[in-house]
């Protein structure tokens, strides 16, 4: 198109329009580094086994109609910022759905639970088979698009809260070593992204932090203002007492996706983030983790 020039800060503020219509056409891996581009494939998905429940069967919950925007944070690792991605129905029907089944927050690994002094905040499952669930899931399946297979299950979803003085210290979502399931199948699997959704937002402070994803160089070469250019969702992270990452802003319904595994399964360090201590108020949001599969099937 003659006569217009996309300067940095234009191209910049435009990458999250060509999101959602890249993830469906295979354009995005174009867009991400060597080590993401074989997790999204062009062809389409073999058909599911039969014992498993395919993500086209018929939801039981209308959402469908759903829409939600999103925002790049970074590339490499990838971080995207969603908004919308829940209602604020939604999000109140959720915490509705798991407040009588909060209990003390503890790490999962190698089957067994882990209580730790650095997370203490309390957890509640949300099983999967639930109409607002199920349909919660669908969504972040279909976000994942060719990434995640009709196949591949989510592990429970999970409601955490957070009171006055309670946090999250940094930690990785995923574990350095595969987990096997607890089926019998001697399958191994682990977390190959993360989706953190705030579903209470009546608090100060609190913010979800990364202290290795720093954009704020490419922010300046571009000629923009970090907070300005994300209107104050997204600001600079500190890290003992320096200045450092990025730190989200929780708003009630928008959510946090990011890659935690390369394509071999190889565990990302950058994509290690914490839950900062609640000044006062009630923090509540909602971990999604999808599964990925490694031998033993």
């Amino acid at each position: 198109m003659s006569g217009l020039t996309l300067t940095p800060k234009v191209l910049f503020l435009a990458l999250p329009l060509a999101i959602p219509a890249a993830l469906w056409s295979g354009r995005v891996q174009q867009l991400l580094p060597a080590h993401l581009q074989g997790y999204f494939s062009s062809t389409p998905a073999a058909p599911a086994p039969a014992t498993f429940r395919s993500a086209l069967d018929p939801l039981p919950y209308n959402c469908d109609d759903h829409k939600y925007t999103t925002e790049i944070i970074s590339l490499d690792p990838l971080v995207i910022y969603i908004n919308n991605f829940t209602t604020k129905r939604e999000a109140e029907e959720l915490v509705m759905l798991g407040e009588a089944d909060f209990e003390d927050s503890f790490i999962s690994r190698d089957g067994t639970k882990h209580k730790v002094t650095g997370r203490t905040s309390s957890s509640a499952p949300l099983e999967p088979d639930l109409p607002l669930v199920t349909c919660i899931l669908s969504r972040a399946r279909k976000f994942m698009g060719t990434m995640m297979q009709p196949w591949e299950p989510f592990s429970m979803p999970q409601l955490v809260r957070y009171y006055a003085g309670q946090k999250y210290d940094l930690h990785t979502d995923y574990w350095t070593s595969h987990q096997i399931m607890n089926d019998g199948s001697g399958r191994r699997f682990n977390r190959i992204a993360s989706f953190f959704v705030f579903l209470k937002d009546n608090f100060t402070e609190g913010e979800t932090i990364f202290p290795y994803v720093d954009v704020l160089d490419k922010d300046r070469e571009r000629g923009g203002d970090l907070e300005e250019l994300f209107k104050g969702k997204v600001s600079r992270g500190m890290e003992k007492g320096e200045q450092k990452g990025v730190k989200f802003k929780p708003i009630t319904g928008n959510g946090i996706f990011w890659v935690n595994l390369d394509d071999k399964g190889v565990g990302d360090r950058r994509v290690i983030h914490g839950g900062l201590p609640v000044k006062d108020g009630v923090k509540i949001g909602m971990n999604i983790w999808p599964r990925k599969f490694y031998g033993g099937v």
